[in-house]
């Protein structure tokens, strides 16, 4: 799978995921929209959960995943 975001009008890659990899989880922690699209490249599984039971589960990951957030191009705060 991969994130593209439209960039100067043109749609970019702008992240690549591998199995196991999550995303989507800033839009969910900020309750803001998301800021890329994720394409599938391939046959996958995906997983989905709701705002209300993210935040119950997330806890004490906030501080990792928002860490993760630096990895984001183009990601604003």
């Amino acid at each position: 799978m991969a994130a593209t975001k439209i960039i100067d009008g043109h749609e970019q890659e702008v992240m690549q995921y591998k199995p196991g990899d999550f995303f989507g989880e800033l839009a969910l922690m900020k309750n803001i929209p998301r800021q890329a699209s994720i394409k599938a490249k391939s046959n996958c599984v995906v997983i989905t959960l709701e705002r209300g039971p993210f935040v119950r589960m997330l806890g004490p990951l906030e501080k990792i995943i928002n860490r993760q957030s630096q990895n984001y191009v183009g990601y604003s705060q």
